[in-house]
């Protein structure tokens, strides 16, 4: 049976657009190289195609198009993949676009300037082994995958698949000159040709001819024109070249595990608070990794990412209970769960927990290695409630520094649609449950140990702000 879909209120509508407005300034603030950029090029790319469109080059207005929708493809990436594409290598992304669209091929560089062909291919190389790197480590972070690659494999999978673009892209280039009479695989003059098949003993040895003239329909050629094919395997060298270079340094990259600063600004990692919600679990298949060990084996102890104390990844891991440096973070979750009339639902600790047995909460959690804030919030709800709460309905309002506990906390709210079935409790973790009217839960928080004012202010003011549902809130003392 299809679940009804959570109706927001016209608080929280206001609030998300409130939210993405903020957010969306402050990235214009927080990388003004970027947004510069994009406006820039994009100002560029219009003024061509009305300039190509007025001396009717249509072509041109095509690949003027093409280029803009090329331009999106690190916001898609970072928006539907939720893959934080770094603004160096966004930038450089960009850039490559521009110059091999509109000035390599309107502006006629590729013609003008020798070495330009050259550079791309080059730079191309190095940008897909980044993202050859940067596919594998996602995966060898993963807590949902058993397989650990060494940095060695993981720079010939990265190198392998810079290759790999780049003959693909060779193959394009001598499909378009063959169906569609162009000339992207660029001619090459030679002047000299080793053959076995000019030996005139018929010898398996090649002789070297200098061609001094040559002459086509009865006009004569400085030489013989090779078609596409010194092209090509320039730019397959040169493509080599790249990915070799940054293979070797995503190599050292992940043996330091995340240390240094250039390798970083060029590797795209998951987004930290945009993960989807995890799918149902699904029978063994195909794909299925099977384990040669036996099942504690395989689990391992719980791992945990370290944060500095303002939130950045380290790229270090540390196992459950493992002491932290001075300036070291993990980071928590807390999410206030809450239905559609305003009530908030409370959780009571097991009895056999070590720390607040018997203790009524909110639904809380570590993030563990290869996990966001909003990807713990899934996985707790769904473990100790049984509840598939969706993504969509997460909303974070604030990040706790704690002091002392080297925690970064990340608060969310969530509105719910309670199963029809009622919650299902992880015995282990949740003794029973409770729904609290908005008044109650504004006195509970209020009351909740640990918390600093500045916590307990923020999400007293949400919960009064854009909560709908009954009862008064009581003063606050």
């Amino acid at each position: 049976m299809a679940k009804k879909k959570v109706k927001l209120t016209k608080a929280e509508k206001r609030r998300r657009a409130m939210e993405e407005r903020a957010r969306a300034k402050q990235d214009i603030r927080e990388h003004p190289v970027l947004f510069g950029t994009y406006v820039v090029l994009r100002v560029l790319v219009v003024a061509v195609m009305v300039l190509q469109a007025l001396n009717q080059e249509w072509y041109d207005v095509f690949l003027c198009f093409l280029t803009l929708a090329l331009f999106l493809i690190p916001s898609f990436v970072e928006r539907r993949l939720h893959i934080d594409v770094p603004n160096t290598l966004e930038v450089i992304i960009l850039l490559f676009i521009f110059s091999a669209e509109i000035l390599g091929e309107i502006s006629e560089y590729y013609l003008r300037f020798p070495f330009w062909d050259t550079a791309l291919h080059t730079l191309n190389g190095f940008l897909m082994a980044a993202i050859g790197i940067a596919m594998v480590d996602i995966l060898n972070r993963s807590r949902k995958f058993r397989v650990r690659l060494s940095p060695a494999f993981v720079a010939v999978v990265a190198f392998c698949f810079s290759m790999t673009i780049g003959v693909l892209w060779e193959f394009f280039e001598y499909g378009m000159d063959t169906f569609f009479s162009m000339d992207m695989q660029k001619d090459t003059w030679v002047h000299v040709v080793n053959s076995v098949d000019l030996n005139p003993e018929g010898r398996n040895k090649a002789v070297q001819l200098i061609i001094e003239s040559v002459v086509v329909n009865g006009e004569a050629w400085p030489g013989y024109l090779d078609i596409g094919l010194h092209d090509t395997m320039k730019d397959l060298l040169v493509n080599f070249v790249g990915a070799v270079v940054f293979s070797l340094i995503g190599m050292l990259y992940i043996m330091g595990r995340g240390r240094g600063k250039f390798a970083p600004r060029f590797i795209p990692r998951l987004k930290e608070r945009e993960l989807p919600a995890p799918q149902e679990e699904e029978g063994p298949n195909l794909l299925t990794p099977v384990s040669l060990e036996n099942p504690e084996e395989a689990q391992g102890p719980e791992l945990f990412d370290i944060y500095t104390p303002d939130g950045r990844p380290t790229g270090r891991t540390a196992p459950r209970g493992a002491a932290l440096g001075e300036k070291e973070r993990r980071l928590g979750a807390h999410v206030y769960l809450y239905d559609g009339q305003g009530r908030f639902l409370l959780q009571k600790r097991a009895e056999n927990k070590k720390f607040h047995p018997g203790e009524w909460e909110v639904t809380m959690g570590h993030v563990l290695a290869g996990e966001s804030t909003a990807e713990c919030v899934l996985r707790e709800a769904k473990e100790e409630l049984g509840l598939a709460l969706p993504l969509e309905n997460l909303v974070k309002i604030y990040r706790w520094y704690e002091k002392g506990t080297q925690m970064l906390t990340d608060v969310f709210f969530a509105c719910i649609d309670p199963p029809e079935g009622g919650f299902t409790l992880q015995k282990e973790e949740v003794a029973e449950t409770k729904w609290a009217a908005k008044a109650e839960m504004l006195a509970f928080v209020r009351g909740l140990g640990g918390r600093t004012p500045d916590y307990t202010d923020t999400v007293c003011r949400y919960i009064q702000d854009c909560i709908g549902g009954e009862g008064d809130a009581p003063p606050a003392p």
